[in-house]
């Protein structure tokens, strides 16, 4: 039997594929509920950016997780 090894989910492959598309919200509400701009969310989706504790904190509001799983998805990377 062969095992795969896969990468890591990223914080931005998460959020968008798990969180935004079922949700069909687009990456600009996004940033509207985190007062942010849509460059920063588009970056976090792309990962070329990290996110911060208190986006973290954000995250886990508007989708009502816990915000040590996106602090933990993102220290994975």
């Amino acid at each position: 039997m062969r095992t795969i090894n896969a990468a890591p989910s990223t914080v931005g492959e998460i959020l968008y594929e798990e969180f935004l598309k079922p949700l069909d919200m687009p990456p600009a509400r996004l940033a509207e509920l985190m007062d942010t701009s849509y460059e920063k969310i588009w970056e976090i989706i792309k990962n070329e950016r990290d996110i911060t504790l208190e986006e973290a904190i954000q995250l886990s509001i508007i989708f009502n997780t816990d915000a040590s799983f996106w602090v933990k998805l993102q220290e994975l990377r």
